[in-house]
């Protein structure tokens, strides 16, 4: 029972973390979007994406819905490129590459402002039940990775006009951020600080003790001293070397693959 509690907190911790970052985005698109000029095709993406989370949302609570079923309902618009390229190929027509990006763009745009708090939500709801370990840091980097990017998104933006905008504003940042290399800049305000600290500490709870044997005789000062020391070490080595250089395969990799190979040596049966 206790073990159950302290699961379901870290895991509340983690959702209410990655959610604060999703606030910060938001708080920013508030002030520089402008929704007032939607388009016909950014409206009908725009409510059928609410719809579409509403319903499943509501069949959650009555039905285990398989992943592949949210994948599918919300990539509907996705499903319509291939048919529009075809077209683009076979007629020549302006008219279909334009409907195309505005569908794409648009669908970028209503997808990080509807989907993003249901994939949270759908996150911690996962790490609740019986998930394996793995399996929830694997996607809680994903989630990370992916509210961290928007928090950081409108900083130093205009004004974004609509879906559209806000989707062309996405895909051009992610390619500047795949062609820079360099190492992702939270927005250093305090929600963000919040929702960072609140991410890793729950995160570091579930992994340690929400896993943690109920008869397990070790003490939780030993528990989380593992963890604790390895996550200073590299604190310590992130900010030292970012000061000269912000390569990822220096700053992350590097020290990642030293500290695996200096466990799978120190591990193996003799």
């Amino acid at each position: 029972m206790r073990k159950d509690l302290i699961k379901l907190v870290a895991s509340v911790a983690v959702g209410l973390g990655l959610f604060s970052l999703y606030l910060v985005f938001l708080g920013e698109f508030s002030v520089v979007g402008d929704m007032s000029n939607l388009s016909e095709v950014e409206t009908i993406i725009l409510v059928s994406q609410i719809l579409r989370v509403l319903i499943l949302l509501a069949l959650g609570t009555r039905y285990q819905i398989q992943p592949i079923i949210p994948i599918i309902v919300f990539s509907f618009e996705a499903l319509l490129i291939p048919p529009l390229l075809v077209l683009i190929i076979f007629t020549g027509d302006p008219f279909y590459a334009t409907f195309m990006g505005v569908i794409l763009t648009a669908w970028f745009g209503a997808t990080a402002l509807i989907l993003t708090p249901y994939t949270i939500y759908g996150f911690t709801r996962s790490m609740i039940r019986d998930n394996t370990l793995s399996g929830v840091i694997v996607v809680a980097t994903l989630e990370l990775t992916s509210v961290l990017f928007l928090s950081n998104l409108l900083s130093g933006a205009g004004v974004v006009s609509g879906l559209t905008g806000l989707g062309t504003l996405i895909i051009s940042q992610i390619r500047m951020e795949v062609g820079s290399g360099g190492i992702p800049n939270p927005g250093g305000d305090v929600l963000s600080s919040f929702g960072l600290s609140l991410f890793f500490v729950g995160m570091l709870v579930y992994a340690t003790m929400g896993y943690r044997p109920t008869d397990s005789r070790i003490k939780l000062s030993w528990i989380l001293l593992v963890p604790m020391g390895g996550t200073l070490l590299t604190l310590l080595w992130i900010f030292g070397i970012s000061q000269f250089q912000s390569d990822l395969l220096v700053v992350l990799t590097a020290p990642a693959v030293f500290l695996f190979l200096s466990v799978w040596v120190s591990a193996r049966g003799k």
